[in-house]
């Protein structure tokens, strides 16, 4: 006999869960079959690895050193995968395939993956809606994609997909220049409660009911008024003040128009970045992400009314603390 990935994935899933039938669960097997191969490789390696009870197993000394070596064994071989995936999509021409909702993160990620490997193509393709997203990540139409999400409407990956919050960005409020509360800083939403709203037609992030649900919270039925996924349409509609309208903290220019920051920032949502664990994407994520991170800060910088929010706190609302 000789050791097998196969064997280390075994041991690993043992000492990971604890128990040889949350092992074998997690592995797709039987339990007599867990048991029948940790036997064997115990035998070959001439050693128990794990003390049996009846609440389930405990290594050993030499079963601790094993999985501790096993990890890093595991490791490389991923790393090994994943470098060797990487060339190959090199040599074969194949792109790196970027999806994503028309965001910042979403040009800052086709950036900093152009930047990191130049001479491999990248694509790229924006797609509002959720549920196409993930169906394109699911069947690996995309590497890898920036995703929305907001409260009480979370996004589910599909197999081989895994994910991370990249950003919480607080939603701002934009009204007409001549507008009553123009030049205000942290007004409660409360305050909002008799104006008419500008908002995008519905869609399966469940933004719309998302707003109506904050908005009741806060005393008030938002009177949605107008319906447009055409951001110069709202931002017309609003400096003429025929409507409020939500604005995104970085953006176009909106001649005309006020942005008003929320007091307790009611309004947010959260960029996810999501990719396929079989993408050589999966070995760049903590780069990419760092680099997307640091090139938003920039930008942070280029909004007056943005910037001052950050200063005032706003840094530790929307950075994902380290766990």
């Amino acid at each position: 006999m000789r050791l097998e990935v196969r064997h280390l994935e075994l041991v690993v899933a043992i000492a990971e869960s604890g128990s040889l039938r949350r092992a074998a669960a997690q592995l797709h097997l039987t339990q007599p079959a867990v048991t029948t191969q940790l036997k064997r490789i115990e035998q070959h390696l001439g050693g128990a690895l794990f003390l049996r009870s009846t609440d389930g197993v405990l290594a050993t000394h030499t079963g601790t050193e094993f999985v501790r070596d096993a990890k890093k064994v595991l490791d490389l071989v991923t790393d090994l995968e994943r470098t060797a995936r990487l060339n190959a999509r090199r040599e074969s021409g194949t792109p790196f395939k970027v999806g994503g909702i028309p965001a910042q993160h979403f040009s800052l990620l086709v950036d900093a993956l152009a930047d990191a490997h130049p001479g491999q193509e990248v694509t790229s393709r924006t797609v509002r809606e959720t549920g196409t997203l993930t169906a394109l990540l699911g069947s690996g139409e995309l590497d890898v994609a920036v995703l929305r999400r907001f409260p009480g409407f979370p996004v589910a990956p599909p197999a081989g997909v895994e994910q991370r919050l990249l950003l919480t960005e607080p939603l701002f409020v934009g009204v007409s220049a001549g507008h009553a509360l123009a030049g205000r800083e942290d007004v409660p939403l409360a305050e909002l409660a008799d104006e008419k709203w500008v908002m995008p037609d519905p869609d399966d992030s469940g933004m719309n009911e998302y707003f109506a649900r904050t908005c009741a919270a806060a005393g008030f039925a938002q009177d949605i008024a107008h319906l447009t996924t055409e951001a110069h349409v709202a931002f017309s509609l609003t400096a003429a003040a025929r409507a409020v309208c939500v604005l995104y903290p970085i953006g176009t220019a909106r001649d005309g128009l006020a942005t008003l920051t929320l007091e307790g920032n009611p309004l947010y949502r959260e960029l996810v970045l999501a990719w396929r664990t079989d993408s050589p994407i999966a070995s760049m994520v903590d780069e990419l992400c760092a680099t997307v991170e640091q090139r938003y800060l920039c930008l942070v910088a280029t909004s007056e009314v943005y910037a001052r929010w950050w200063r005032r706190g706003g840094a530790d609302f929307a950075l994902p603390r380290p766990s």
